[in-house]
């Protein structure tokens, strides 16, 4: 299945969540959320899906501990849902450019930068992080 989503015309760009206005704002501050309302339409959404599981069922999703596939455990305390994994560099590239413009902050990260913590502990950044697909 091929994904070709046009940019969705006039969508109104989110704005970083401000934790301080939530009752965790003391756990999470200075940590980086968007909400991101509409960013695909239900039959995208749709599309997707069927994309995902087209060569794959839901399985109970497990922890993994390691590289390889089967350095994994369930523990349904931790994680109790189900997923299915799918590595498809050009559905992924569609999703990465639907989601470019809502993240232009997160696109050229610099030491000092307001969110280096996205990436590393604060002070432990070296050099330019550049955002990729």
């Amino acid at each position: 299945m091929k994904l070709t989503f046009e940019p969705r015309p006039n969508q109104e760009l989110a704005p970083v969540l401000d934790w301080s206005t939530t009752p965790v704002a003391h756990e999470y501050d200075g940590s980086y959320a968007k909400v991101i309302d509409d960013l695909f339409s239900s039959e995208e959404c749709e599309a997707l899906i069927a994309l995902a599981e087209s060569d794959a069922k839901w399985a109970q999703a497990a922890v993994h501990y390691g590289l390889e596939a089967h350095q994994q455990y369930v523990d349904t305390s931790y994680r109790n849902s189900e997923r299915i994994l799918r590595f498809d560099h050009e559905a992924a590239a569609v999703i990465f450019q639907r989601i470019l413009p809502h993240v232009q902050e997160l696109v050229e990260i610099k030491p000092g930068s307001p969110w280096e913590t996205v990436i590393s502990p604060p002070g432990r950044i070296q050099g330019t992080w550049k955002l990729v697909g």
